[in-house]
């Protein structure tokens, strides 16, 4: 994979904006042109601004959208466009449900948000694009292996055990080893490098723990109010030693995770993905 000219890539809006995110000289107009070079990716921004998930109905504009969004904003809608455009292809490994798939990442990035308000505001719409991003292996594997996959999640499925685990055994690597070559080549932050590697098991993860934790938590949480996928991770108790770790009260659970169902509903509905 890593030597392949063939990888999968990030839709060419997407990686612009997710540089330009990270470039503290860029401006609004830059955004603005960034975005307006894919007319899809235009026509969807525009419609999720103007839906009732954002609570408007006047943003004509690209460059209206982004003031009235937010360029972190923006950044995180455009990421959401991107995952659901490579979700959105033929399925080469029966096993893996891309749909399913796509709602439990939606779930996970809205919970990294609310979590990332928490606890660093200023990491929210990253966390965001980390929660999104973090089984970007799964697609990867999907391409490349999609026989191995088939044979890992099956095996997952029938054992119960981490699919991250049973691809070792079947490939000699995992998705998550695939999401992490993945956004090396995609240029991604250092901070979503690290939670696509090391979500499954963040104490391993000696540079970013925090936000990583906070992404696996996020999962944990996604898991446990039923946005599963591909009949994986069929264990939904809450790991309350990580939620301690990442000082994340007991008591905001139960809100968080009302938030989180009430917005993926809003935000299925904004990109028109079925319940």
């Amino acid at each position: 994979m890593a030597r392949s000219e063939n990888l999968p890539t990030l839709p060419q809006v997407a990686s612009q904006v997710l540089k330009l995110a990270d470039d503290s000289d860029s401006n609004p107009r830059e955004f603005e042109k960034a975005v307006e070079l894919d007319p899809a990716v235009t026509a969807k921004i525009l419609k999720i601004a103007n839906s009732a998930y954002y609570g408007s109905t006047n943003v004509p504009t690209i460059g209206r959208a982004i003031s009235f969004l937010g360029l972190s904003q923006v950044r995180s809608v455009v990421v959401g466009i991107a995952m659901q455009q490579m979700s959105a292809g033929k399925n080469s490994c029966a096993n893996l449900n891309k749909l399913e798939l796509w709602r439990h990442s939606l779930a996970v990035a809205i919970a990294c948000r609310i979590m990332g308000k928490l606890k660093h505001p200023g990491w929210a719409e990253e966390l965001y694009c980390a929660g999104m991003l973090h089984e970007i292996g799964m697609l990867a594997m999907e391409k490349f292996v999609p026989q191995e996959l088939h044979q890992a999640i099956g095996r997952a499925q029938s054992t119960g055990t981490s699919v991250n685990d049973v691809s070792m055994d079947v490939s000699g690597f995992s998705p998550s080893e695939a999401g992490f070559v993945l956004a090396k080549s995609w240029g991604l932050s250092p901070i979503i490098q690290s939670a696509i590697h090391h979500w499954h098991n963040p104490r391993m993860d000696e540079n970013h723990y925090e936000t990583t934790a906070i992404v696996a938590f996020a999962k944990n949480m996604a898991l446990s109010l039923g946005f599963n996928h591909s009949g994986l991770d069929k264990d939904t108790t809450l790991d309350l030693m990580l939620a301690n770790e990442i000082e994340l009260p007991e008591g905001q659970f139960d809100i968080i995770g009302e938030v989180v169902v009430n917005e993926v509903g809003k935000a299925q509905e904004a990109f028109q993905i079925a319940a």
